[in-house]
């Protein structure tokens, strides 16, 4: 569950932040969040993951009952298949080459519970030929690869 979700469910207090959506989407593609400490991103990334999730589609409702973009969706309202990486639980390493270990188990890691999530909209055998796929590297590779024969 992301904090979004936790803040709502538990009555804590949330600003709701979703009118930005509209005017971020008309903006570059490109996306750099600069704000000091405990200024909201990590709830705002998380409120823009539920939001454009296809996988939580048949939540939106839930999700966004009483805030701005319930009443005013955009076209791109759950249109995407999301990858999203936590980079705070990576880890660090005692040197480069640990540190990159980690990156990549974790990264591989992302990469098949992307596969768990969203094998539905990909061919049969789709979850286990990334699960399969040794490297984070490969992993991607082997999605883009399918995404690029079918013409999407």
């Amino acid at each position: 569950m992301n904090s979004k979700q936790l803040l709502r469910q538990e009555n804590s207090y949330y600003v709701d932040k979703t009118m930005y959506l509209p005017m971020l989407e008309e903006i570059s593609n490109y996306l750099f969040l600069i704000r000091p400490r405990r200024f909201g991103k990590s709830v705002f990334v998380s409120m823009m993951r539920a939001y454009y999730d296809i996988a939580k589609a048949d939540r939106f409702d839930t999700l966004f009952d009483g805030l701005w973009i319930k009443e005013h969706p955009t076209p791109l309202k759950n249109a995407f298949q999301i990858i999203y990486f936590d980079f705070s639980i990576v880890g660090t390493g005692s040197n480069e080459q640990e540190l990159e270990q980690n990156f990549n188990k974790y990264y591989g890691q992302v990469l098949d519970v992307f596969a768990e999530v969203y094998a539905s909209f990909y061919d049969k055998g789709f979850e286990q030929e990334v699960k399969k796929e040794s490297s984070a590297r490969s992993k991607l590779n082997y999605r883009f690869l399918i995404k690029s024969m079918k013409g999407n």
